[in-house]
């Protein structure tokens, strides 16, 4: 398997926080990534994309940090959207019902509008 190095970044798009997470989201990586959805979930004016599709894997501690951190957002003014495409990740997703709470989109320009249209 060729997993990708481990990166998070965070910008704004179109007006919507994206948080992008590449590699693997666990036990070790899940504080940077804490941070970034902290820092977001700051940003009441603003939805919450969460991008995985480069994300290769998440195990619980990087399940809890994005739940915990999706949470202000849905709490909020803002909404909040989750992106992946397929793979392990997005089966993650289905089997722990997390797709029920937080929409999942395929692609990240689709999340965008979603969470932009609610406004």
């Amino acid at each position: 398997m060729n997993q990708k190095p481990f990166a998070a970044s965070e910008e704004v798009l179109r007006g919507a926080w994206v948080i992008t997470i590449t590699g693997e989201l666990d036990i070790a990586t899940s504080p940077k990534v804490r941070e970034l959805l902290s820092d977001a979930a700051r940003d009441r004016d603003r939805p919450l994309v969460i991008d995985l599709t480069r994300c290769d894997f998440v195990d619980s501690t990087g399940l809890a940090t994005l739940l915990h951190g999706a949470k202000p957002a849905q709490n909020g003014e803002s909404n909040v959207a989750l992106v992946s495409a397929g793979g392990e990740v997005r089966k993650l997703l289905e089997l722990t019902a997390i797709d029920k709470t937080i929409p999942v989109f395929e692609s990240l320009d689709s999340a965008i509008e979603a969470v932009l249209s609610e406004d």
